[in-house]
Parts: structure tokens; C-alpha cells; sequence
């Protein structure tokens, strides 16, 4: 805009004009003269000052009249554009809601033409369904008509038949009955007679030919026939004896056929012995007797619930077959189950000898019934008066067992064995003395009694063992060293000795423990009655104030005693 800083104001133009009148001047016309010079100048520079003012006054009010029109042209703008948003927003809606009446009438038109179709297909469907029904009872219909047409033919046949035979009936009964008596009653006479006639005069034969069955006296309650369900000799209460031993066996039945009923057979296809009680000697030499006998050709003896005398409570009731061929034993197979005494099996076949394979889940006849062996296993020859054991295993103690070795019973019984063992668990076999800790070793078992259950009582064994790493209860063998007193438990790394078990006594010597920073040895022995007796020297590996000590052990199985 113009600067209007210096423009000339209707209030300058009315100020007064100072005029000084100056005498010196030539007179009153040059006076004038100035006068009129000084108000023109005057006046035109306030028509200047005017028109300037004028021309901004038009500057300002057509840049105001310009601004409204801009803004107003804005305005106009703004509301043209809001009324076609309008418009436009008015038509998409409005064609929105014809597409959305559009698909509404497809839809409904849809699911009016699927109803109508699921009305047709259900239509159909009851049409079929009634059909079907309707063939099936003209179909069922026909058939009970055929059914009833069948069954009144057939009661009539059924008639006509019965009636044929009851003629018939009445034609044969007038001569079946003395056919039917002259035919069965000599049968029913000689079997009535068989049943009741004593047969004791046999009882003889029949011990004589036991006796050469199985090589030893026999004697025979008493001897019946039984015909049913086929010919056989019933021997009851069977009693057999030697010098040394006697058996008694329940029932002996012998397939003997018609023609051995009233004559001697020189040999027999099948015998069945039925709760046989046996000493274990006996029966060992009924076996050898019975594995050459010509009485049993070619055919096979069956033994049900078999008993060892003796106090054999290891084994259970025994279920045998032995199979003969050309007069020999040739196979001998059995075994039982028992709730106390558990699963036994075993096979016997005869090769140059006779060789033994046995299985058993338990055996409580070495080591006691408080250590029972388990999962046992053993291969061998059996002879007349011997069985060579060539492989023995069996787990003992949590751990390993495994051997071989001789049982014989010629002059009394005798067991030599090698045993070796693997991971016997310590505390189970000495809880009291060590906590825990795995033992290995080697020893040989000698035994000789009069009798088989007797041999645990009178073995003895020998050999030495190594103890892993352990713990020993009852004594701190640190404290010992530092004479701090001996109670508490001390690990070690491994304890290694000898040992002996004869009469129910143990002798443990050479003992050698080994622990980081000491070791010991000494010996250790329990009596018959448990009571422990022995030593044991603990000395330091390391130099110090320590020095070595020796401890007197007493105390039992049950509870050990350490005193310095």
C-alpha cells in the first residue's frame, strides 16, 4: 500500500498560514505575492494528498469486494460439492438397497425352489416307501399263503406217515421183543458179571508184571474191570518198596483191550498213574527200571498230580508223559504250578544219554525261603545215579547266579558245584552290615546227606568276593582315625576278601577295604547262633596327626557292634 505517513490532512490544509510580516521586505505587494504563491502550493499538494487517499480507498474497497467474492465463489463451491456428495451418497444408497432387494428376492426365490424340491424328493420318497411297503406285503402275503399251503401238506404227509408207522409198530412189535431179548441179554449178563466178579485172582499177575515195569516189589490193593469208555485194568492203592524207600500211588489204569480181560497181554499201548507219592530216590530208579521194559512196546504212561516225600515243599504237584518206542523210554516231559511254589517245567529225551532242560520260576531249596532263586535255568545228562549239571543260571539277591556242577545219589546224596555270581545286592544279602553295594565272586559247594532236603543244612562253600562301591553301617571309620568315637555310617570304594560258609558258620578273612584316604583289613565270623566275632585295623593313606586303630567287631547278624 502507498505510504500515507506524509499525506496531507484536511487539518493541515485548515491550519492558519503564518505569514511573518517582515519590514525589511520592499512592500505590501510582495506580500501578496508570497501569499498567493504559498496557497497554491498548498492546494495542490492537497489535492494531491486527496486523489492519493482516494485511489487506496478504491485499492481497499475492491480487494474487500474481491475477498468476498472469493469467498463467497468458495462458498458457492463448497455447498455445489456438498450437494453432488449428497446426491451421489443418495444414488449408491439407493442402488444399494435395490441390489440388496435384488439378491433378498434371489435368495428367497432359492430357498423356495430347494423347499419345493425337498418337498417333491420327500414327495417321492413316501411314494416309494409306500410302494415298497405295499410289494412287500403282497410279497409276504404270498409267502404265508405258500408257508401255511407247505405246512398243511407237510402235517399231512405227517399224518400219513405216523399212521404208516404206527402200523408198522404193530407189525414188529409182535416179534422185536423176543429178538431183542435173545440178542441183549447174554451182553448185559457177561457184562454184569464182569463188573461184580472179583477179580482178585489177576491181582498177582498184574504185581508181577509192575514189578518188571519199574524193577522193584510191588504190591496191589486190589484190581477191578472197568468197560466204560473203553476196556482197562483199574489197580488201586499201589504200594512199592525197597531196602531204602517206599511209594504209594493212588490208581494205575492200563489199557488192555478185550483181549486182556481174561488173559495176560505181553505188552500194553497206555498206562495212567494217578497221584503217585514218591521219595525222590524212588523215583529215580522207577524211571530207570521203566526205560527198558517190554510191557510197554510202543506207547505212552501219563502221570497226574506226582508227589516228592521227603519235605520237598519246593515243588509242585507234577504232571508227566513218557513216550516209549521198541520197548524203550525214549521222552519224559512235564511240570507244574503252584501258588507258593510257583511255575516248574522240564524235558528229558534220550540221546547217548539222558539229556535234562528245566525251567523254573522259583526255588526256594538253596538258599532258604527267605532268598528264593528265580527264573531258573538248568541243562544237563541224567544217568542212573547222577545228574551232570552243564549249565545253571538263576537270579539270587537282585543279582546273577550261574554254575555247573554234580548231583549224585548212589550212596547217599551228593552236590559238588562251581558257582559264579554277578550284582548280588549287599543289603539284601547282609542289610544289617552294608547298606548298599554290589557284589561279585566265585566258590564251590560241597554237600552230602541222607536225604535231598537235608543238603542246604550240610553244605559248605568257599571262594572269595569283591564289593563295590558301598556303605558300612554302624561305624564312621574317620571318626575312628580321629578318635572322635566310631558312630555313623562310612562309604567306601571297594571291600574284597575270602570266605567260608560250613554248618550254618561264616568265616570272612583277608578282608581289605579301600576308602579315599584310609584303608583296613582284618576278619570277620558269625556262629551258628549269629554272633559275629572279629577285628578290623583302619589305617591313614595320608600323612598326620592320624594314626592307625583297631576295631573289635561283635554284635549278630541282626545288629553290628564296633568298639576301638
Amino acid at each position: 500500500m502507498p505510504d500515507i505517513s506524509h499525506r496531507v490532512t484536511e487539518h493541515d490544509m485548515a491550519r492558519p498560514i503564518d505569514i511573518a510580516l517582515d519590514h525589511s521586505q520592499p512592500g505590501i505587494d510582495q506580500t501578496a505575492e508570497k501569499l498567493r504563491v504559498d496557497f497554491a502550493r498548498r492546494r495542490g499538494q492537497r489535492d494531491g494528498n486527496a486523489t492519493e487517499l482516494l485511489r487506496q480507498l478504491d485499492d481497499e474497497a475492491r480487494r474487500k469486494a474481491e475477498e468476498k467474492a472469493a469467498l463467497e465463489l468458495a462458498e458457492r463451491l463448497r455447498l455445489a460439492a456438498e450437494e453432488q456428495a449428497r446426491r451421489l451418497a443418495e444414488e449408491q444408497a439407493r442402488a444399494a438397497a435395490a441390489e440388496l432387494a435384488r439378491r433378498e428376492a434371489e435368495q428367497a426365490a432359492q430357498r423356495e425352489a430347494a423347499d419345493q424340491a425337498a418337498r417333491d424328493a420327500e414327495a417321492a420318497r413316501q411314494r416309494a416307501e409306500e410302494e415298497r411297503r405295499r410289494k412287500a406285503a403282497e410279497k409276504k402275503a404270498r409267502a404265508e399263503a405258500l408257508e401255511r399251503a407247505r405246512l398243511e401238506e407237510e402235517e399231512r404227509d405227517r399224518a400219513a406217515l405216523q399212521e404208516r408207522l404206527r402200523q408198522r409198530r404193530e407189525r414188529q412189535r409182535r416179534v422185536i421183543w423176543p429178538l431183542l431179548l435173545g440178542l441183549l441179554l447174554p451182553p448185559v449178563l457177561i457184562l454184569g458179571f464182569l463188573q461184580l466178579y472179583n477179580f482178585e485172582s489177576r491181582r498177582a499177575g498184574f504185581e508181577q508184571s509192575a514189578s518188571a515195569l519199574f524193577g522193584v516189589p510191588v504190591k496191589i490193593g486190589s484190581a477191578r474191570l472197568a468197560l466204560l469208555p473203553r476196556p482197562q485194568w483199574h489197580l488201586h492203592e499201589v504200594s512199592i518198596s525197597t531196602a531204602s524207600a517206599a511209594a504209594h500211588i493212588g490208581l494205575i489204569a492200563i489199557d488192555s483191550g478185550w483181549r486182556g480181560i481174561f488173559s495176560e497181554l505181553p505188552a500194553y499201548h497206555a498206562i495212567r498213574i494217578e497221584r503217585p507219592l514218591l521219595p525222590p530216590r524212588l523215583a529215580l530208579a522207577l524211571l530207570d527200571g521203566a526205560s527198558g521194559s517190554a510191557l510197554l512196546n510202543s506207547g505212552e504212561i501219563n502221570v497226574k498230580d506226582l508227589m516228592f516225600t521227603g519235605g520237598q515243599q519246593d515243588l509242585p504237584p507234577l504232571n508227566l508223559h513218557a513216550r516209549f518206542q521198541d520197548g524203550r523210554l525214549i521222552s519224559l516231559s512235564g511240570g507244574g504250578e503252584g501258588a507258593e511254589s510257583g511255575r516248574l517245567k522240564f524235558e528229558l529225551h534220550r540221546e547217548e544219554q539222558w539229556r535234562l532242560a528245566l525251567e523254573a520260576s522259583q526255588t526256594r531249596w538253596l538258599l532258604g525261603a527267605k532268598s528264593p532263586l528265580t527264573d531258573l535255568s538248568l541243562t544237563g545228562q541224567l544217568g542212573a545215579g547222577s545228574l551232570r549239571c552243564d549249565k545253571f543260571s538263576a537270579t539270587a539277591l537282585a543279582g546273577e547266579l550261574a554254575g555247573d556242577g554234580l548231583l549224585s545219589w548212589g550212596e547217599g546224596w551228593r552236590l559238588s558245584a562251581k558257582l559264579a555270581a554277578r550284582r548280588i545286592d549287599a543289603g539284601k544279602l547282609a542289610r544289617a552290615w552294608i547298606d548298599e553295594g554290589d557284589v561279585s565272586g566265585k566258590a564251590t559247594l560241597v554237600a552230602a546227606a541222607s536225604q535231598p532236603s537235608e543238603l542246604p543244612a550240610r553244605a559248605s562253600m568257599a571262594g572269595s568276593f569283591l564289593l563295590g562301591r558301598g556303605e558300612l553301617v554302624g561305624v564312621d571309620l574317620d571318626r575312628v582315625l580321629q578318635q572322635r568315637g566310631s558312630g555313623g555310617n562310612f562309604r567306601f570304594e571297594s571291600l574284597a576278601g575270602d570266605f567260608a560258609v560250613e554248618a550254618r558258620r561264616v568265616e570272612l578273612s583277608r578282608l581289605r577295604l579301600l576308602a579315599p584316604g584310609l584303608k583296613a583289613d582284618g576278619e570277620l565270623g558269625f556262629d551258628a547262633q549269629g554272633a559275629a566275632n572279629g577285628r578290623l585295623t583302619v589305617e591313614a593313606l595320608a600323612p598326620g596327626p592320624r594314626r592307625a586303630q583297631t576295631l573289635k567287631i561283635g554284635g549278630s547278624l541282626a545288629t553290628p557292634n564296633y568298639q576301638r
